[in-house]
C-alpha cells in the first residue's frame, strides 16, 4: 500500500499584487475654516500615499471633500482617519476601501 500525500504550494503575494489595485476613498465634511482644509492637504502629504483624486464640493456652510489615495493598507487607511477625525475644526470622516480588479488594476 503506498500513501501519496499532496502538497499545496505557497502563494506568490507579489504575483496575486499585480492583479488587483487597493485604493482609499476618504469623504470628509469641513467646516468654511480655510486653517482645517490646509490641515487636510497637510495630512495626506505626511501619509506618503498618492493622491488619486481630490474633490471638493461646497454644501451648506461647509465642504464635502472626497479624496481617493492608493500606496497604503488598510490599516494605514484606518489610522489616517483617525488623524483627520482629531484635526482641530469640525471633521467628519468616512472611509471606504476598494479593491480593483482586472484592467482596472492596470491603472
Amino acid at each position: 500500500m503506498t500513501t501519496t500525500t499532496s502538497r499545496t504550494p505557497a502563494l506568490d503575494n507579489s504575483a496575486w499584487r499585480n492583479q488587483f489595485r487597493l485604493t482609499h476613498t476618504f469623504h470628509l465634511r469641513v467646516a468654511t475654516d480655510e486653517t482645517a482644509i490646509g490641515q487636510l492637504e497637510s495630512t495626506f502629504k505626511s501619509s506618503n500615499a498618492r493622491i488619486d483624486k481630490w474633490v471638493i464640493v461646497r454644501r451648506a456652510g461647509g465642504y464635502e471633500h472626497s479624496v481617493t489615495i492608493e500606496g497604503i493598507g488598510d490599516d494605514c487607511a484606518r489610522e489616517l482617519r483617525k488623524e483627520l477625525a482629531g484635526l482641530h475644526g469640525d471633521i467628519k470622516v468616512h472611509v471606504e476601501h476598494m479593491v480593483h480588479f482586472g484592467s482596472a488594476a492596470a491603472h
